[in-house]
Parts: structure tokens; sequence; C-alpha cells
């Protein structure tokens, strides 16, 4: 008769850091790394929407002043940039901008070219 050869059993912990681990793998590169939009924004508030800010975002505060990664620009500049209409132009409106403001600055874009502009709500649902 053969004798059986006994196994060492296997440690539990090394499967649950195995998967720990592909967990942080994945987070790592599904994730996306940007800087936060400008602090003193307040966002306009929707519903079940799907949204991102993009870094290069436009903010406009609730007294018009246009700022892109927190650095003022002003509207001449802004309505002359070729790079925009590479793109979707995203625009972050302070909650308290008159909307007949962003309205204003959203027929000079088109005027100017821009044809794709989005935007940028918070969503409220949680």
């Amino acid at each position: 008769m053969k004798r059986r050869r006994l196994k060492a059993p296997r440690d539990p912990v090394i499967s649950l850091i195995n998967i720990v681990f592909l967990i942080l793998i994945f987070f790592m590169v599904a994730g996306s790394l940007s800087s936060p939009p400008d602090p003193s924004i307040r966002f306009v508030q929707t519903e079940d929407l799907d949204c991102c800010v993009s870094p290069d975002a436009v903010a406009i505060d609730p007294f018009g002043q246009l700022r892109r990664g927190g650095i003022p620009i002003d509207r001449k500049s802004l309505l002359n940039s070729q790079h925009l209409r590479v793109t979707p132009l995203r625009l972050l409106p302070d909650r308290d901008l008159p909307a007949a403001q962003l309205l204003e600055l959203v027929k000079e874009l088109r005027a100017n070219g821009q044809a794709d502009i989005i935007i940028v709500t918070e969503d409220t649902t949680v």
C-alpha cells in the first residue's frame, strides 16, 4: 500500500492579500487623477446626471469672472482661444450667477465658433 503524501494546508490570508492587491491595481488604473475644481465655485444642483469635471473647465463666479485652473482669464482670450474649439468646452457656473449672464456667454461662444458646450452641475442624489 502506497503512503499518501500529506499536503500542507494553504493559508487563507494569502488569497485575501491577492484579492486586495488586484482590487488596488484595478482602482489605480481605472481611477482618474485630476485637480479639484475652483473652491470658490458653488455648483448648480441637479439630480440623476453623470458628471465629471475636466481640469481645463472654465469656472464662472457669481460676478461673471472667468477662471481656468483657479487663474482668472478675460472674456476676450476665452472667445479667441483656438484650442477650445477642438474639444467640448465645460463651463462650471456658480449657482448665484444670473442665468442671463450664463446664456449671454454661451451665445458669444457659439457666435465665435464653439459648437460643443457642456454646463457642469452638481448631482445632489446620493
